[in-house]
């Protein structure tokens, strides 16, 4: 399966909880917040259902044939999605402006100062998200 994104990609922010982590299978998961009715998909991705720690549902598309994290959606803002940066085809000039999560962040991994981030994440998620 395939998607295209129509328009200008949002900032992007990484995420260093133990979920992203789980979910890239690295040492963080970077994001941008795009209008899902920017991204056109080709095929059907399969969907996971969980709770979030806002207490939400989240709704954790991937690809069905190679299991990819696709992107993110929320009961919260069903009309908005949290597109995962590693999944566009030309993703290496993209640095995030913020970080979430520090509390979790990997040994080892030396952040820009100059970038903010939070030891958990903002009391307003989205509008912290918006502000990027």
């Amino acid at each position: 399966m395939r998607y295209t994104l129509s328009g200008e990609l949002p900032p992007a922010y990484a995420c260093h909880c133990r979920e992203c982590k789980k979910q890239t299978s690295s040492a963080f998961s970077m994001s941008a917040v795009v209008a899902f009715a920017r991204i056109s998909v080709r095929g059907e991705p399969k969907c996971h259902e969980r709770t979030a720690h806002s207490g939400a549902s989240k709704q954790c598309y991937f690809c069905p044939d190679c299991g990819t994290r696709l992107w993110n959606r929320s009961s919260a803002s069903p009309g908005k999605v949290t597109l995962k940066i590693g999944t566009l085809d030309d993703s290496a000039a993209i640095v995030p402006q913020g970080h979430l999560w520090l509390s979790y962040k990997q040994a080892g991994i030396f952040l820009d100062p100059d970038v903010p981030g939070f030891d958990t994440q903002p009391d307003d998620l989205s509008a912290w998200r918006e502000s990027l």
